[in-house]
């Protein structure tokens, strides 16, 4: 009986396509994970691309210095010449060193620690404006109505454009972010490419007028301080200057928004965490970490192997020239690593989750998205002692972002 269970299992993880996967998929696609990770954990796609979902292969590889980001020729089979090509390879996203250096040194002093402290005030005030108006509806969806608002206007401000074009940036940009799924249809590729040269021609009189003034604060927002670079002989183009904004404001709100939008979905599953965090029973920035290794926003990340890769593991080899697909998302349920992985522990202590990453491509703005999450979370339970839904949470059909489409809540 374990034998043909056994055979069961390595048959239905053989045939998993991370390219065509199941609508249940989307809702919950832990099980996926959890059967990879114990059946084929150095998973083949069908377009030659290794699956990895075990948390020591996917930090093995995410750390390996040798890996390389920039997908030209990938991009651009998959693309086609034109905008969206050219942003998918022009931020340091996408770029390896020295660009990447040279592009994430420009704007690193926004996201350090002292930076990110700075705007605690108002990311408090901007809190709190926005229960006010979620408690004058009391009917809400609670992620376009508060889960969104506070990212999108924190990234609106450190980049240097207007919070009152949040709803504006939000439309546009996933349209750029959307066909870095796996297997989207033509007519999505063709709304990358307008949404990307319209987000380049939204933000080109921004930094015109910057690049008009003769006096800059390269402190006061990201578009000033890369101006102040290109003025001080950095080679940064006006083309790279108008991408990385895309790629900061996208990256600035959407994963932060299904972070806090899910961490109340799933406390709400779980009274007893929703007590401890409303009560102040666990130190905030302790469960924020393990909401964020629960959660894992951004699902996936890839890498491309520039030499023949023996996973420590006893899990294989990994050819040289191999696309990579890390799941961080599978490596933070691994229970391998984490006892009872499945259940929320606001108080676990260690927590090493890969919520941000690992190696050069850390998430630069992880201070900003760990400050958000801790004043906004509790701040709603804190708020209301009552929260309900009034009807069922939606996940959007996107294996990179995990997010919710929806949240209706009643809050009391």
């Amino acid at each position: 009986m374990t034998l043909k269970t056994e055979t069961a299992d390595t048959d239905a993880a053989k045939s998993f396509d991370l390219l065509n996967v199941p609508d249940e998929y989307f809702e919950n696609p832990y099980p996926y994970f959890r059967l990879l990770r114990d059946a084929d954990p150095a998973h083949w796609n069908s377009d030659g691309s290794v699956l990895l979902t075990r948390y020591a292969d996917v930090r093995q590889v995410w750390r390996d210095i040798s890996g390389e980001v920039f997908k030209g020729e990938q991009f651009g089979q998959r693309f086609g010449e034109g905008p969206l090509l050219e942003h998918h390879t022009s931020t340091m996203l996408f770029r390896d060193p020295p660009d990447h250096d040279r592009l994430r040194n420009i704007v690193n002093p926004f996201f350090s620690q002292a930076s990110i402290q700075s705007v605690r005030g108002f990311i408090e005030e901007t809190v709190e404006k926005y229960l006010d108006v979620v408690a004058e509806k009391r009917d809400i969806d609670f992620v376009s109505d508060f889960a969104f608002r506070l990212p999108v206007a924190v990234i609106c401000k450190l980049i240097g454009v207007p919070v009152e074009d949040a709803d504006y940036i939000q439309g546009v940009g996933r349209k750029v972010l959307f066909p870095l799924n796996p297997a989207v249809p033509a007519e999505v590729i063709a709304e990358g490419h307008d949404a990307t040269a319209e987000f380049k021609s939204y933000l080109r009189p921004f930094l015109e007028k910057r690049q008009r003034s003769s006096d800059i604060d390269p402190m006061s927002d990201v578009l000033s301080a890369m101006v102040a670079a290109q003025r001080n002989g950095v080679t940064v183009s006006d083309d790279e200057i108008l991408h990385m904004c895309i790629v900061t404001l996208n990256g600035g709100h959407e994963t932060t928004t299904n972070l806090i939008s899910q961490s109340i979905h799933y406390l709400l599953d779980d009274p007893e965490a929703m007590a401890q965090m409303r009560n102040g029973d666990v130190p905030v920035n302790v469960a924020i970490e393990e909401l964020v290794r629960f959660i894992t926003p951004l699902q996936l990340q890839g890498r491309r192997v520039t030499r023949d890769i023996e996973l420590d593991s006893g899990n294989g080899t990994i050819p040289k020239g191999t696309e990579v697909i890390i799941c961080q998302a599978s490596a933070n349920r691994d229970d391998r690593v984490f006892d009872n992985p499945e259940k929320l522990n606001l108080a676990r202590k260690p927590n090493n989750h890969m919520g941000f990453g690992a190696g050069i491509h850390v998430c630069i703005g992880r201070p900003l998205a760990r400050l958000e999450a801790s004043v906004a979370v509790p701040a709603v339970l804190r708020r209301f002692k009552t929260i309900e839904r009034t009807g069922p949470a939606h996940f959007n059909h996107n294996t990179r972002f995990r997010g919710l489409a929806d949240l209706p809540l009643r809050l009391a």
